[in-house]
């Protein structure tokens, strides 16, 4: 039997499993049959990514060989994201992007790095990386719920009121006046930051404190002095997870005033802190009296006193609380397998404790896609 005499359910089973592009586009063009299957498949496609596919109704592209882009926008009429990357502007012409992105009026967000910015060809855009943003296409900017990878605090100050809906930030901090003073931003829930500038006092932290309903935020700092405004206090900020590129230095004192101002702390990992001892664990359960999981990996002065110390306290007290150093890092994913340690791009869920919490900053999510998308 000829493989174009099976059924068409045998064809179509055939073509779920697969997800490169280059594939379902010469198969889209064998004959009018297969283009209609073909296109059947790929009504399923939500995410267009470049390399490998992270599940069923994900379709990527990899290497750089052209392929015919003319019929991108007849196949994934459902998309939600697309990947648009310098390597994705090798395979397929500029006006077969432009016209797959004006298509697609399902699509929300919008990632990769191209040669131009592609927003402006796009309405209804919630999630967007600064590589495919700029001035010229803030007009969809009141839509926008998640920015990834905004270059700095300085540029960000400049078009924040863009943003007026911002629930997810991730923003590098590389320059010495990075010191916010945009206006408050309310509905601000997750922020990502990363200060990099390796000279003088760190300013970055200061913009957590114009974000007063903020619930989770991811941190990765230099050993820099930390600049603290101890008369401000994130009552909302229950996850937080600070990391430190290089700490050669002991930062007690401002990591001790920094985390008072976060009084209802459940998930805490300080990572990577040379200077941290076991003394500054037994102070910190006293200052922060919600806190049930404790993550403290890398921080090799800290050793199992702390914990028996830990496990005493919260006998006495009638608390619970999880504590991970580096005698038993290894428990945390079994003690709370709801957590991911997966790398991915995007991650199903507005879940920064699922999707955040136990990864490296330069390995979180591109975007996190709610549910019912």
């Amino acid at each position: 039997m000829l493989i174009n005499e099976l059924p068409d359910d045998c064809l179509l089973t055939i073509f779920d499993y697969l997800n490169n592009l280059d594939d379902l586009v010469n198969c889209f063009k064998v004959c009018i049959k297969w283009s209609h299957l073909t296109a059947q498949r790929t009504k399923k496609v939500k995410y267009l990514l470049g390399g490998y596919p992270e599940n069923g109704d994900c379709v990527s592209y990899r290497g750089t060989e052209p392929i015919d882009g003319t019929c991108l926008s007849t196949l994934f009429p459902n998309l939600k994201i697309a990947e648009i990357s310098y390597k994705f502007g090798g395979k397929v012409k500029r006006e077969d992007i432009v016209a797959l992105l004006k298509n697609q009026k399902s699509l929300k967000g919008l990632t990769g790095r191209y040669h131009e910015a592609l927003s402006e060809y796009c309405d209804n855009l919630e999630m967007v990386s600064f590589d495919l943003f700029n001035s010229s296409s803030q007009h969809n900017g009141s839509s926008i719920k998640q920015l990834y990878r905004w270059t700095s605090i300085d540029r960000f100050q400049k078009d924040v009121h863009y943003f007026p809906n911002l629930e997810r930030l991730n923003v590098h901090c590389d320059y010495e006046y990075d010191l916010y003073t945009g206006p408050v931003l309310e509905k601000l829930k997750i922020l990502e930051l990363f200060s990099s500038y390796p000279h003088g006092i760190c300013y970055a932290l200061k913009f957590m404190d114009s974000c007063p309903n903020l619930q989770s935020a991811h941190i990765l700092l230099n050993d820099n002095p930390l600049f603290v405004d101890e008369t401000i206090r994130l009552e909302c900020l229950q996850d937080l997870v600070i990391d430190y590129d290089c700490n050669d230095q002991n930062n007690w004192n401002d990591l001790k005033r920094l985390l008072m101002k976060y009084p209802n702390l459940k998930h805490l990992a300080l990572r990577n802190l040379r200077g941290i001892k076991d003394e500054h664990i037994k102070q910190l359960v006293h200052i922060l009296p919600n806190l049930v999981l404790f993550d403290v990996f890398g921080c090799y002065n800290v050793t199992h006193r702390a914990a028996d110390y830990i496990k005493n306290h919260c006998k006495r007290n009638g608390r619970a609380i999880k504590f991970y150093f580096n005698g038993n890092d290894s428990e945390i994913e079994l003690d709370w397998p709801q957590l991911s340690p997966e790398r991915e791009k995007i991650s199903r869920g507005f879940d920064f404790m699922k999707h955040c919490f136990l990864k490296d900053f330069h390995y979180l999510p591109h975007f996190l896609v709610p549910i019912d998308y």
